[in-house]
């Protein structure tokens, strides 16, 4: 694949996940046009500091307001078809992508929900591989309340199964990514703020460490790491990839987590900077 020529499409540009990708892609990749994707439409201070993490290269820019959920909504839909990556975490984009006359390759943002089951089940680090029987749902307590996100797990499990069926009936024609993305708080994403309370607002008492402070820390991925393994998904040959779909473990090279991270080294020449335990 010719990474020098790639137009890439971001949903959920204006959030945690996307904002940071298209910040990354602008200053680091020589994509020649970048496509936010959004609900609401970007403002001038956003569109400026995107121009800005530029650096003056010479990169086409464009944010689209839409609802990814209507399929009739042309502004999204024609705007696949001006790129030839989607980087997207929608059962219509996926469609849309196989429909399209330019992608080529489809990164489906899937989450590590789909094996948090295996949260409490005794397995040794890098045990957890991507092709282990899906356990999905992870259930956790905050500290306040008892949590359970097996109907999001769920969405994310079914879109990687149509990211794997669409991808054996495009015959090589579009490939798919699906990266269970870790833990990547928003903002500066310090692994000091890391708990079970599930958000960076609430540091670890500090204590010794519980299995379940060990669970959340084994699946952060800081943001240099997340950067450099979805500008590797977009960017990867795809010729070897099986079926054309790979499904990866996406977390940063955390000292003795259960995530395996193999699949995406093999398969995205993936290799992580950042360890929680030494940030």
């Amino acid at each position: 694949m010719d990474s020098t020529s790639r137009s890439v499409a971001v949903t959920g540009a204006l959030g945690n996940l996307g904002w940071k990708l298209l910040n990354h892609l602008a200053a680091h990749s020589t994509c020649s046009r970048l496509v936010g994707l959004d609900v609401k439409e970007a403002d001038q201070a956003q569109r400026d500091e995107l121009r800005k993490a530029a650096k003056g290269r010479e990169v086409e820019i464009e944010f689209v307001p839409c609802d990814l959920t209507d399929w009739r909504d042309r502004r999204w839909r024609d705007a696949f078809d001006r790129v030839d990556v989607s980087v997207a975490m929608n059962y219509n984009t996926a469609h849309a992508a196989t429909d399209s006359k330019s992608v080529n390759r489809y990164v489906f943002a899937t989450s590590n929900h789909v094996m948090g089951r295996y949260k409490d089940r005794p397995l040794g680090p890098g045990e957890l591989r991507p092709e282990l029987e899906p356990g999905v749902g992870t259930l956790w307590h905050t500290g306040e309340k008892d949590m359970d996100s097996t109907v999001y797990a769920t969405a994310k499990w079914a879109g990687e199964r149509l990211c794997q069926a669409l991808g054996q009936r495009a015959g090589g024609e579009t490939s798919f990514a699906c990266v269970r993305i870790g833990w990547c708080q928003p903002g500066e994403n310090n692994p000091r703020t890391l708990s079970a309370a599930g958000t960076p607002t609430q540091a670890g008492s500090g204590g010794e460490e519980s299995e379940t402070d060990a669970w959340y820390k084994g699946m952060w991925l800081s943001n240099g790491d997340f950067c450099q393994l979805f500008q590797r998904s977009i960017e990867a040959d795809a010729s070897a990839w099986p079926g054309g779909c790979i499904v990866v473990n996406g977390m940063s090279n955390n000292t003795g987590m259960k995530w395996n991270l193999e699949a995406a080294r093999q398969y995205l020449n993936y290799e992580p900077r950042d360890d929680v335990y030494a940030s």
